[in-house]
């Protein structure tokens, strides 16, 4: 009987272990969409959190660290993340559409939707225009990241 080849256990790249926090957060995210009424603080978060890992694994493919992802300009910030994914030749909207502006507002700081303090009430973005958007952009992500 011959051996078999040694078993071999490959690291993922940073730009997949963006992809599998996005597709995540994103299987949250859709199933909520049909929930009446919308719980819309989970289905923003989880969306902003999916673009948010998409953007990075687009921009980790290009050759940017974890470690440069995770700080300025970039960190939670989907504006930066989306601008430089679009300089960087990826095919997204730009200026992106409103409703990226609107989700990048009550998703990075003050962290609005994480913390819910000392307001009244918040507006949030379109949800069919986010989560559609939020799909297509996960999508890009997976047909890039190998």
């Amino acid at each position: 009987m011959a051996d078999l080849p040694r078993m071999e256990l490959l690291k993922p790249t940073e730009a997949q272990d963006y992809l599998v926090a996005a597709k995540g957060m994103f299987a949250g995210a859709k199933p909520l969409s049909t929930v009446k009424p919308l719980p819309l603080y989970a289905i923003t978060l989880l969306c902003g959190h999916t673009c948010e890992a998409s953007l990075k694994s687009l921009l980790a493919t290009s050759g940017l660290t974890a470690d440069e992802l995770s700080t300025k300009p970039y960190g939670h910030n989907i504006i930066n993340l989306w601008c430089d994914a679009a300089k960087a030749g990826y095919s997204l909207s730009f200026p992106q559409p409103h409703w990226v502006s609107q989700l990048h507002e009550v998703y990075d700081k003050p962290f609005h939707l994480r913390y819910p303090l000392g307001f009244h009430g918040m507006g949030f973005p379109n949800q069919e225009a986010m989560l559609q958007g939020t799909e297509a952009l996960l999508e890009l992500a997976m047909s890039v990241v190998k």
